[in-house]
């Protein structure tokens, strides 16, 4: 199973190992699969993004050479071609962002419940996986 991590420095790991990544504009485009994970993301949007609001004439065909090399580096099952545009497929849990929202969610329905011990170890876990994505960053890794 695939695994992306997004808090800290963008990785996809694949059974244990790293997956080498290209450059700036291949992880850019995986960053904005990722953060409408299991949801289409229209071409219009994915160039605006992706060109930070300013996409060239050539955005669609850059967009779709984008796609398709991640194709080849992930697998070609990961994204799938649903009009308007595009939908990364990733399994529960290999999100480490919907981990962390997971564990918040699942944090303040204890505490809701009046059980502050369960709450506080949810917390100090979804703290503690954002942390090691911080501490990622501070590192420069």
């Amino acid at each position: 199973m695939l695994e992306f991590r997004i808090l800290g420095p963008l990785e996809v790991v694949d059974d244990g190992r790293p997956v080498a990544l290209a450059g700036p504009k291949q992880r850019a485009a995986l960053a904005i699969l990722l953060l409408s994970a299991n949801r289409v993301v229209s071409i219009e949007r994915f160039a605006d993004d992706l060109y930070a609001g300013e996409p060239p004439v050539t955005a669609v065909t850059q967009v779709q050479r984008q796609v398709s090399d991640l194709r080849k580096t992930l697998g070609a099952e990961t994204i799938e071609t649903r009009s308007p545009g595009y939908v990364l497929h990733a399994e529960p849990g290999a999100l480490d962002l919907g981990r962390f929202e997971a564990l918040t969610a699942d944090a303040a329905q204890a505490l809701g419940r009046g059980d502050a011990v369960s709450a506080s170890s949810l917390f100090s876990d979804a703290l503690a996986a954002f942390g090691r994505g911080l501490a990622q960053l501070a590192q420069g890794d």
